[in-house]
């Protein structure tokens, strides 16, 4: 499940460097369909962070059972150490999550939002007024 959601997760930085070059060709060269992909590449991108943030939720949420082998278990790791080792080395596995899976939330929404607004950009390319004035 790690490598599935670090490929996801380059996958959409791959996407987010492209978009980013096409659509300063798009606006530069005034070409609305390198714009409208833009749009519709920011939305891809947030859609495989938004898989690549999944993934990571029901990683965290997923508690692996205790087997009863030899050795005390903790968290799915058995320890042949005594009891005071493993209350010593194995809390190093138990992690909380914190301000940076807020933030790739909130990455996927500005993708969202930003989607809109190429989409939106190339809407308003497509309306001349001056083309409309003169017919």
């Amino acid at each position: 499940m790690q490598n599935l959601s670090i490929s996801c997760a380059l996958v959409c930085l791959i996407i987010l460097g492209s978009a980013a070059l096409v659509g300063a060709f798009g606006v530069f060269q005034h070409q609305i369909s390198a714009v409208l992909v833009t749009g519709v590449m920011y939305l891809l991108a947030a859609s495989f962070a938004l898989f690549t943030l999944t993934i990571i939720h029901f990683k965290r949420l997923h508690i692996k059972p205790n087997s009863e082998l030899r050795g005390n278990t903790v968290d799915g790791v058995v320890s042949l150490l005594e009891s005071r080792a493993v209350d010593l080395l194995l809390p190093g596995r138990i992690f909380s999550t914190s301000w940076s899976l807020d933030l790739g939330w909130g990455g996927v929404m500005l993708c969202v939002m930003t989607s809109v607004l190429w989409i939106l950009l190339s809407k308003i390319m497509r309306f001349n007024p001056i083309s409309s004035m003169i017919n």
